[in-house]
């Protein structure tokens, strides 16, 4: 499955044709735009709508032995939040050092419209350029 073109906000999230996953070259300036923008592309995909505007605000602490298995399990905290409790994200800010995340999400009820798997390690790598940080992800449909 190829996102269209249009739903890639920016230069910063492309979608990379893939036959049977959804798959993204993503870039960040740093570690942290990378994982935001990463939190972009998954909801690229499953088209979060807000039921409402009551907010809860929850915090998580992630800790991988790698940072591109960091970047794995935080996608997949976020579709189990998205999928399993219902619940979508208004608004975050995460601190990364090393292969450790913070973060502080504004959560709301919401839904999806399109069922996403899991993130996967398939090709996954996180690589640094003279322009930030960049890697490709793919996500099991």
């Amino acid at each position: 499955m190829k996102p269209k073109r249009n739903d890639c906000p920016g230069s910063r999230i492309k979608p990379v044709e893939h036959t049977a996953d959804a798959g993204f070259i993503i870039k960040g300036r740093d570690i942290e735009e990378l994982f935001l923008n990463s939190l972009k592309a998954l909801y690229i995909l499953i088209e979060p709508e807000h039921k409402n505007r009551d907010f809860i605000l929850k915090k998580i602490s992630l800790e991988a032995p790698s940072i591109e298995e960091l970047l794995v399990l935080w996608l997949n905290e976020l579709i189990f939040l998205a999928e399993k409790k219902k619940i979508v994200i208004d608004r975050t800010e995460i601190s990364i050092e090393g292969s450790r995340l913070e973060t502080e999400l504004k959560l709301s009820e919401g839904d999806i419209n399109a069922e996403v798997k899991a993130a996967t390690y398939h090709d996954l790598s996180i690589k640094k350029d003279r322009h930030g940080y960049y890697t490709r992800i793919f996500f099991d449909l």
